[in-house]
């Protein structure tokens, strides 16, 4: 999802979901791990959101409606 800021982070009813599009690390952040704070209009590129296993800043991002579509994408790493 193109422009996710912070503040959608820090306001969402869950974590979101983290795909390296170049090692295909797969991660779980919560708004807490991000320091995303409602009313912080970056984005997570901006923020400078980097993957810690290779460097990459070419990500994919999920927005989780519910804690199933959290389960599967933990499962499906």
């Amino acid at each position: 999802m193109f422009g996710l800021t912070l503040h959608d982070v820090a306001t969402a009813p869950h974590p979101i979901g983290i795909e390296c599009e170049r090692c295909i690390r797969r991660v779980v952040v919560t708004a807490a791990t991000l320091k995303a704070r409602s009313g912080d209009r970056r984005t997570l590129e901006e923020a400078g959101l980097v993957c810690s296993r290779c460097g990459s800043r070419v990500f994919g991002i999920t927005r989780f409606l519910s804690q199933a579509e959290l389960r599967a994408f933990v499962r499906a790493r």
